[in-house]
């Protein structure tokens, strides 16, 4: 007795196109036959799955399943017009090649049969570069290995001068037909794995895979403002596609590393300002690096200025990580200090001037106290 589809997918009668389709691939990637080499029943378990989703994804035969189980619970004989069979060992692969190409295409193990066009895996990589060149940017030159198209064969897999030919086994169909008493079922060939195409004479270079491991090199362009873990994705950098598919991509991890001068938070940049005992009481005007770490800009620092204290220089920071253009750019933010270089011993004039300015101070304190 067939089982019901809904029932071997272990949907709902009112599960939607997108809800079979999904329960489906979760189905196939744990039964595939191809994954599960040691359990001698999962080619029964993915045909079942199999004829089960063929049924409920075509309108016509779902109707026709529907009604013939309307007629059986009527008492009617109509149920054998029903075309759904859950013993059947396995289905006509044009479909299930199209889906399992999208359910595990980005397998690394897996690898097209014949002359089928697959798109290349992508990669990953990273880059280190400094605060200075995140903050303004910088090209980075970066090597890693990578499956490219092999020089010898150009990407056909064949050797000089062969090709691909039709499978003489099933006719260039990629399908073999077998009886099974009164039932005739489509297997995918044997010799050509269901592609109706062999190569005879593979390529020397690749042995008929059409790719070969290169060591591959790329200029990334960093843009300006870019944060620590961000990811670059660079299009058509990674494997190569195969068989005339396209490469992947290369996705790149920027880790920038800390600075002695700048700190980096959020868009805006800081920047530690020590001061002198001078400067702090009676004001100065200090020289402070720009992001560009080379040039510098002048701050004016009023009298009195409080250690601990901080100044915001407005559009003086990074290009803002939202933007990334001269047009939003973050702040930079002053942090000044006080720094006493005490000398080791003080001349007689020194201590008088000290103790002078000591007096001078108390005076000028305790006047304040009685106003």
């Amino acid at each position: 007795m067939p089982r019901d589809p809904f029932d071997v997918l272990g949907v709902t009668r009112t599960a939607s196109q997108d809800d079979i389709k999904t329960r489906f691939r979760e189905l196939a990637k744990k039964y595939h036959p191809d994954l599960n080499t040691q359990d001698k029943d999962a080619s029964k378990k993915m045909a079942e799955i199999t004829n089960a989703y063929d049924v409920l994804t075509d309108k016509k035969k779902r109707q026709d399943y529907e009604r013939s189980q309307a007629s059986t619970s009527a008492g009617s004989d109509a149920a054998t017009g029903s075309s759904y069979n859950s013993n059947a060992e396995w289905m006509d692969p044009s479909q299930m090649f199209s889906e399992f190409s999208n359910i595990f295409g980005r397998m690394g193990r897996h690898r097209p049969v014949g002359r089928v066009a697959m798109k290349g895996d992508d990669l990953s990589a990273s880059v280190t570069i400094s605060l200075v060149e995140a903050m303004n940017g910088c090209v980075k030159p970066i090597s890693f290995k990578a499956r490219c198209t092999c020089s010898t064969c150009k990407g056909s897999g064949a050797r000089a001068g062969t090709g691909w030919s039709s499978c003489k086994l099933c006719k260039g169909t990629g399908t073999q037909r077998v009886e099974r008493g009164i039932m005739t079922m489509g297997m995918p060939c044997v010799r050509c794995s269901g592609s109706g195409q062999v190569l005879e004479h593979p390529c020397s270079g690749c042995k008929g895979e059409g790719v070969s491991a290169e060591v591959k090199d790329v200029s990334v362009k960093i843009p300006a403002g870019v944060k620590n873990q961000m990811e670059l994705r660079l299009q058509g950098q990674g494997h190569c596609g195969i068989r005339g598919g396209r490469s992947g991509d290369l996705f790149v991890t920027i880790k920038i590393k800390p600075d002695d001068y700048f700190t980096l938070v959020d868009d805006d940049v800081y920047v530690d300002v020590p001061l002198t005992i001078k400067e702090v009481l009676t004001g100065a005007a200090v020289e402070v690096k720009q992001i560009d770490g080379t040039s510098t800009m002048k701050v004016s620092i009023p009298p009195g200025t409080a250690p601990g204290s901080t100044r915001t220089v407005k559009g003086k920071g990074p290009p803002r990580a939202s933007g990334i253009s001269s047009s939003s750019r973050g702040d930079m933010v002053l942090r000044f200090s006080l720094t006493i270089q005490a000398p080791e011993t003080l001349t007689p004039r020194q201590r008088e001037l000290i103790e002078e300015f000591d007096s001078i101070q108390k005076t000028v304190l305790a006047r304040n106290v009685k106003q």
